[in-house]
C-alpha cells in the first residue's frame, strides 16, 4: 500500500497528509478521504484523531494515515484508531 497515489495538485510538499477513514474491514474502499498540512508526523497524528472524530460513522473506526513524498506517492505513516 505504500505506492498509492496522492491525488493532489500541489507538487514537491511534504507536509501534506491524507487521512482515509475506514469504517468496514476492506482498507481499499475508505468511507472518505481528507487532505490536510501538518508541521510534523506528531502533529499530523494528532490532527487525524481530531479528523476521525468529527467523521460521521460507527463508534469504533479508524484511518490510515499518509504523507505525500513530494513527487506524487502516498507513504503510510501509521494507523489511527478511534475506539469505541
Amino acid at each position: 500500500m505504500t505506492a498509492r497515489r496522492f491525488a493532489t495538485y500541489v507538487t514537491g510538499t511534504t507536509d501534506e497528509y491524507r487521512l482515509d477513514v475506514v469504517t468496514d474491514p476492506e482498507p481499499d474502499n475508505p468511507q472518505a478521504v481528507i487532505y490536510f498540512t501538518a508541521d510534523d508526523v506528531e502533529a499530523a497524528e494528532r490532527q487525524a484523531q481530531r479528523l476521525l472524530a468529527a467523521v460521521d460513522g460507527p463508534e469504533d473506526r479508524y484511518g490510515e494515515l499518509y504523507v505525500h513524498d513530494g513527487d506524487g506517492t502516498a507513504v503510510y505513516c501509521d494507523t489511527v484508531h478511534l475506539p469505541a
